[in-house]
């Protein structure tokens, strides 16, 4: 039996995702708890496979489940409008965790979960050429957060806040992040991080 742990943010592909895999013969459906955090969770459930949204998934996460968890493998599931986001820091983990697009059919999924519990690579083609084409991310972790909250529309106070922070410190962190990427501006930075998948 495939012990399998569902974790997805939008209720309606989690139950979908949930109900469709407990009907599959052979595989059985770790529950977790409501808003459970996925490596908590997986930690006390120790599943088979995490089925999980790569949206949700940064790449330390998958890295610290792939390390706590030798046994565990991870399928994520990528909107195909966003494959540069997994760039090559996920990608660098295959065959442990194993990327199919939300495009693909229920077999498919079947397919992938039996091809990771097998110890084989799971990694859709379209996603593997955004992950070759992707420029590695100059950007720190703190970089990353700082742009990311520019990308909500967040000021430089409410962004010193929110990580606690001081404004001047912020404002290194754009500084830099504006200097690495190549851009005019942190409006900029905040599109050319996003398309190239740092953030």
């Amino acid at each position: 039996m495939i012990r399998v742990l569902v974790q997805h943010d939008q209720c309606l592909w989690h139950t979908a995702l949930h109900r469709g895999l407990a009907g599959e013969q052979g595989i059985v459906i770790e529950d977790a708890e409501r808003d459970e955090d996925a490596l908590a969770a997986a930690l006390r459930l120790r599943p088979d496979i995490l089925v999980h949204d790569s949206a949700l998934m940064p790449p330390e996460c998958a890295e610290a489940l792939c390390t706590a968890l030798p046994d565990t493998s991870v399928l994520l599931l990528v909107d195909p409008t966003r494959n540069a986001g997994l760039a090559q820091d996920l990608a660098r983990l295959a065959p442990r965790v194993g990327f199919m697009t939300t495009g693909e059919t229920f077999e498919r999924l079947i397919d992938a979960i039996h091809r990771l519990t097998g110890g084989e690579a799971v990694i859709d083609a379209g996603i593997a050429l955004a992950a070759m084409r992707a420029r590695s991310n100059p950007l720190t972790k703190r970089e990353r957060e700082v742009l990311s909250l520019v990308g909500t529309g967040a000021t430089t106070r409410e962004i010193a806040e929110s990580l606690f922070l001081r404004v001047e410190t912020v404002r290194n962190y754009l500084s830099n992040s504006i200097h690495k990427s190549g851009a005019r501006s942190r409006i900029d930075a905040v599109r050319i991080a996003q398309e190239a998948g740092w953030i």
